[in-house]
């Protein structure tokens, strides 16, 4: 029993210094154990280190389970509901179900019978975002995945109206410095200022924006006056008209081996935050033969070209005013939704680049903290060779002008009036361009 009693006093000296949540328990339990039988003195030496090392693995866990949940994570999204009355002045809307969700100016129609009028209703444009974040010892991580049901449409109209999500963007970001991060995934293009785009409620706007996403790998350098660079390696893709400039022949090709090169430059001076960006591209096909001749005509070929964008916003109170101006011999997919495309494969195979340009100007105008409104119009045209076919779009002309209402910030109502023209590079049936007029409902709730 004394023996026992030196047990007890030994556990005694074990467990007042260290007294916690954890040691409690063990330490209750270790007079009740020991009495149960006689253990030699140098046991109670081994049974300490086993308690310590014990102890030791439980805080061991807990740190790493108090660093796993250092992960933050958070969700969001909207729903909209967009409503569309469009009247097309030449005929029916050529591509039904694309052209009918937002704008898109090539599916404009020209040289039909006038007076087609359609209404849509849809709430595909809805989505839903995941983020986390983490600060680790390399640097703070973030993910971001966010994804809509817009265009890919399964269900028709007469029951179910389904749509299938779609990934819109889906990337990593690793600030590994203060001022340094690598990006790693799909969003959008570095080439692309999103932020100037203008507060419209159809889900592209202007027709001479810029509008693109796609999978790429980027780096942003931070400068000491808080202007950045940035640089990305990203997707490529090439999209050509036949050889004779036949549309029956044009597509997009994938036997690019160089990716898009892409700089940018962001800039704040005063109330005016600006980007200069410039891209270049190998544009490329391979083919083997012609589907406008339907006769075997190998072909194959590559060339560079670049594109240039200044985009910007300029703060006026709470107003504001948004512009963008882009050119080059390649800009083609860039611009418009594709409203060009790069180029044109010539007759002897050769590819032959297209200049293009486009652009538009948004001035936002707050009439009450509740009620807002914007006016863009917008421009965009192309230099086709003589060779193109009559049908290939030459132009695009746009304007929108809305009243939004927003009683809370994450709620929104509003009415959009849009006009856009296409022109092509000769007549159709006695004409040269076509025109849609449209009036669209929104209401969006953020959360």
């Amino acid at each position: 029993m004394i023996k026992n009693n030196k047990l007890i006093q030994g556990a005694s000296a074990f467990c007042l210094p260290r007294w916690n949540v954890m040691t409690s328990a063990v330490c209750l339990a270790l007079p009740f154990s020991v009495m149960a039988e006689v253990t030699p003195l140098e046991t109670i030496e081994q049974r300490v280190a086993r308690l310590e090392a014990a102890l030791a693995e439980q805080e061991n866990s807990s740190e790493e389970a108090a660093s796993t949940s250092e992960t933050q994570y958070s969700f969001g999204g909207y729903i909209k509901l967009d409503v569309l009355a469009s009247h097309y002045s030449d005929g029916d809307r050529s591509l039904a179900a694309v052209g009918d969700d937002f704008l898109v100016a090539s599916t404009i129609p020209i040289g039909g019978e006038s007076g087609d009028s359609y209404v849509d209703m849809q709430a595909k444009h809805s989505r839903i975002w995941f983020k986390t974040a983490r600060d680790t010892d390399v640097g703070v991580i973030t993910t971001y995945i966010e994804m809509d049901f817009g265009i890919n449409q399964i269900g028709d109209e007469r029951i179910s109206n389904s749509s299938v999500s779609r990934v819109r963007h889906a990337y990593l970001n690793w600030q590994y410095s203060k001022k340094s991060t690598l990006l790693a995934g799909q969003t959008w293009s570095t080439f692309f200022n999103v932020g100037s785009l203008p507060d419209t409620l159809d889900f592209v706007g202007p027709v001479g924006t810029l509008f693109e996403r796609q999978a790429q790998l980027r780096w942003t350098q931070t400068l000491a006056d808080g202007s950045a660079m940035m640089m990305s390696l990203e997707n490529p893709s090439s999209g050509l008209y036949g050889q004779s400039g036949s549309d029956a022949g044009a597509g997009a090709y994938d036997n690019n081996t160089m990716p898009d090169i892409v700089f940018r430059y962001n800039q704040t001076s005063g109330d005016f935050n600006y980007s200069l960006s410039a891209v270049v591209r190998e544009i490329a096909y391979k083919q083997n033969f012609n589907n406008s001749q339907a006769q075997a005509v190998a072909g194959e070929d590559k060339v560079y070209g670049y594109g240039f964008s200044f985009a910007g916003v300029w703060q006026l109170g709470v107003d504001d005013i948004r512009l963008q101006l882009n050119g080059g011999n390649a800009l083609g997919r860039y611009l418009g939704l594709q409203s060009y495309r790069d180029g044109i494969i010539t007759d002897n195979g050769d590819i032959k680049l297209i200049d293009s340009v486009g652009g538009y100007l948004a001035y936002r105008h707050y009439w009450a903290p509740k009620w807002r409104s914007s006016v863009v119009v917008s421009a965009s045209s192309a230099d086709n060779p003589s060779s193109v076919a009559s049908t290939t779009a030459a132009s695009y002309q746009s304007a929108h002008a809305n009243l939004i209402y927003s009683p809370v910030s994450a709620l929104s109502f509003g009415l959009e009036y849009i006009h856009a023209r296409k022109t092509i590079e000769r007549p159709v049936n006695g004409d040269d361009s076509g025109d849609v007029n449209r009036l669209q409902f929104s209401a969006k709730y953020v959360f």
